[in-house]
């Protein structure tokens, strides 16, 4: 099933609070850098996640970033509803919905093949600077920070976030069979 960035949209639209609702969409709808660096962003509908990994074709960057969220989401309701933690689930839809957006930045498609641009620095320091530029809550911009490797996860949504990041770049890589398994896994949460 191909996604579409409304499908991204749609769960987004889900934040309550109206500012952090409007600077998350903006990011995804108009992904710009707000320094003067040069970099034009790829198509969220086609670039893949990464070169030679995970979600390596047409739209798996859109697809991973949906699946982490949707992941994190569900992960998210059964663990407050099974352990009475508040989860802010403002935050972990914002953090999971632009874990990766850097990366419209960091791959680009070049004689009709996809391949690294000149970014020397990674998506993960780079999506939390632009995030704390524009203004997002600090919890948003370590929610993106602690992801593949960067900080430690210092929040419950954060650890959420990872988690299901490292999960779905997992269980992708093993093949169809395994990403029916985190439709599955999902649909049992519920």
């Amino acid at each position: 099933m191909k996604q579409k960035l409304e499908d991204l949209i749609r769960i987004v639209e889900k934040i309550k609070n109206e500012e952090l609702r409007k600077k998350t969409l903006e990011m995804i709808k108009n992904p710009k850098l707000s320094n003067n660096w040069n970099y034009k962003a790829s198509d969220f509908e086609k670039i893949p996640a990464w070169i030679g990994s995970h979600h390596y074709y047409e739209g798996g960057l859109l697809e991973h970033t949906i699946s982490v969220t949707e992941l994190s989401l569900k992960v998210a309701e059964y663990l407050e509803k099974r352990y009475k933690k508040g989860i802010k689930f403002d935050f972990l839809i914002a953090g999971a919905a632009l874990h990766d957006i850097i990366k419209l930045f960091e791959i680009k498609e070049k004689d009709e093949k996809w391949a690294f641009s000149e970014f020397i620095i990674d998506h993960v320091r780079i999506g939390g600077a632009e995030l704390y530029a524009r203004g997002f809550p600090e919890e948003v911009v370590h929610i993106v920070m602690a992801h593949a490797g960067g900080d430690t996860p210092r929040t419950l949504e954060a650890r959420i976030v990872d988690m299901m990041d490292n999960l779905d770049t997992t269980f992708e890589g093993f093949g169809a069979e395994a990403q029916q398994l985190i439709y599955l896994l999902g649909d049992s949460l519920q």
